[in-house]
């Protein structure tokens, strides 16, 4: 028996657990993600903005962005949103640029879901002046309480916005999954 033997079994033993490991992972239920959020249940409540001073256009801006979802439709979990908190930052020039920040969603039963998300805004102005802008980008579900504590996900998400105007209508697709020891817990 070679000194190779203990190591050669430990390697064997791995890769024989290796699927049991996966399955768990792939096991998981996802569930698919199409949301949308009009412009009339989003409210802007705090903006700050500070000309950065290099050149004419960029702004640095802090924002926090409140919605309600009187008619939702239930997640998988059978679940309505009631709100939904939205606190982030813009470094644009002419509204186009980089913008990220964080949400927390609050469901009916009390349970929170924990996001973070990272994206681009363009702007372009329209034959009669006026600005239309959008934001483009991915929201990670990164946590959450109850149920939800160990929530994963990834939704892509499309805004049309004017925070001048108090205008933030979005549409959300994608999926999330829950940690298989969650699942059926109804705990806060």
């Amino acid at each position: 028996m070679s000194n190779k033997t203990p190591f050669m079994y430990a390697i064997s033993l791995g890769l024989a657990l290796t699927p049991i490991c996966f399955s768990t992972v792939s096991a998981q239920e996802r569930c698919k993600v199409s949301e949308e959020a009009t412009a009339a249940k989003s409210n802007y409540t705090q903006q700050h903005v500070l000309d950065v001073g290099d050149i004419s256009g960029h702004q640095i801006r802090v924002f926090e962005l409140h919605r309600t979802y009187p008619n939702d439709k239930p997640n998988c979990e059978n679940l309505k949103r009631t709100e939904s908190w939205t606190r982030g930052y813009s470094d644009y020039v002419d509204r186009n640029g980089r913008a990220w920040g964080y949400d927390v969603t609050s469901l009916e039963n009390g349970d929170k879901i924990f996001s973070e998300f990272d994206g681009t805004s363009q702007t372009t102005v329209t034959p009669d002046g006026s600005k239309k802008s959008t934001f483009t980008g991915v929201t990670r579900y990164i946590g959450g309480t109850g149920k939800y504590q160990g929530i994963r996900g990834f939704l892509k998400s499309n805004v049309v916005f004017d925070p001048d105007k108090n205008v933030n209508q979005q549409q959300t697709e994608g999926e999330y999954w829950l940690p298989a020891s969650t699942v059926g817990q109804s705990q806060k």
